[in-house]
């Protein structure tokens, strides 16, 4: 059994973070989506991959290489322009031997539900889940078991079945799928055109499965793929630290005294934080990262080679990569309404976005839901409420 897993797209919904990485590479709880992905598919015997790339590849093929690192077999095929999912797997078409399963290189999915779509047998099979927020999703028609229809963004809402975008296929339905895309149908969806005439199983998935399409998705899939068991302390604890729940702990990485630490937390290698540091639950930091005394993180993501002053607040809030913010920030989860390409969207305690390379002066405070492009200058005491775009200076 092959895996292909399209990860050609940029994800200009996920602004400012897919500006300088492919969306695939954003990390999550320290490691890609992408990661995420191939080890649930190592987990369950999968060891041949077949990565369809396209936006910023390099970085997709310098990090996974072979696959020999995983135990797997990866190869690679180039979507030259984002044209569509159909597209993307037509130009892996002349790599794939068999019957296949693909998926979308933007979703994390667990090993069981990779178990479920491999247990269904034979045939064309469609991984489902359940969802709260179908206006984002493919909703699912189904009769006896087998998929009937799934309409993209439906204007009302039954059962909440929901298409993950994972699929069984076989080999010769590829044949189809070039010509619809020769069509101008470049949807896999839209190519696999009448989906009863394929007899897809319908496959309700007892795993978890998450989505990214905008960044505040990678706050909350951070603080739900925090996945681990008792404590992992691989760097230098000092006197009066005191560390509750699962927390993994990288080399490197000096804890100063005073510190409070709740778990699930993850940090990563060479950090150093406090002293007096309260770090809450569900937060996960990168490598080389400097948390100044007196700061307080709660639920936040901060990425690798960023530095945070003293007395700062982040909550429910992501800081990208070589981030350097000043003393005093505030950063506070809080109900809000986001804008993303002119689509103006409700969100339920969120803090800021703050995109790489950006400096953050002291005293600054971001309202709730805003979001800092790559490369801005916050100058000390602004109060930002609304968003910034890249390479901006703010007074």
């Amino acid at each position: 059994m092959q895996a292909i897993i399209l990860a050609a797209g940029q994800g200009t919904r996920l602004w400012p973070l897919s500006e300088l990485r492919p969306k695939v590479m954003i990390p999550i709880g320290n490691k890609p989506i992408l990661e995420h992905i191939v080890e649930s598919l190592v987990k369950n015997g999968i060891n041949e991959i077949i990565m369809v790339v396209g936006y910023r590849r390099g970085m997709v093929q310098a990090y996974f290489g072979d696959g020999s690192e995983y135990g797997v077999s990866i190869s690679y095929a180039v979507q030259s322009k984002p044209l569509g999912t159909a597209h993307a797997l037509v130009a892996a078409q002349g790599l794939i031997k068999d019957d296949f399963i693909i998926l979308p290189g933007d979703n994390i999915i667990s090993p069981e539900g990779i178990r479920d779509i491999l247990e269904a047998g034979p045939g064309n099979s469609a991984l489902l889940t359940r969802s709260l927020t179908p206006p984002k999703y493919g909703a699912v028609e189904m009769v006896d078991g087998l998929v009937k229809n799934i309409i993209e963004k439906p204007a009302t809402w039954g059962s909440g079945i929901i298409s993950t975008g994972i699929f069984r296929l076989q080999r010769h339905i590829l044949t189809t799928i070039a010509q619809e895309v020769s069509r101008g149908n470049t949807s896999l969806v839209d190519a696999l055109g009448e989906l009863s005439s394929l007899s897809m199983k319908a496959i309700i998935t007892t795993g978890y499965w998450y989505d990214v399409v905008y960044p505040w998705d990678v706050i909350e899939m951070s603080s739900h793929s925090i996945n681990i068991d008792g404590q992992e302390i691989n760097g230098i604890l000092e006197s009066n630290v005191s560390i509750r729940g699962p927390v993994r702990i990288g080399e490197g990485t000096r804890i100063r005294s005073g510190c409070n630490i709740e778990g699930p937390v993850i940090i990563g290698k060479g950090c150093d934080i406090g002293p007096n540091v309260v770090i809450s639950p569900a937060s996960s930091i990168g490598d080389n990262v400097t948390i100044s005394p007196f700061c307080h993180i709660s639920a936040s993501v901060i990425m690798s080679g960023s530095n945070l002053g003293s007395h700062a607040y982040l909550g429910r809030s992501l800081v990208d990569s070589n981030v350097r913010i000043g003393p005093h920030f505030c950063s506070a989860g809080g109900d809000c309404q986001c804008c993303v390409q002119s689509e103006l969207i409700s969100l339920k305690n969120m803090g800021a976005v703050i995109g790489s390379n950006s400096t953050i002066g002291g005293g600054v405070n971001l309202k709730p839901g805003i979001i800092i492009g790559n490369g801005c200058s916050i100058h000390d005491g602004a109060k930002v409420i609304e968003n910034v775009r890249d390479q901006s200076e703010v007074y």
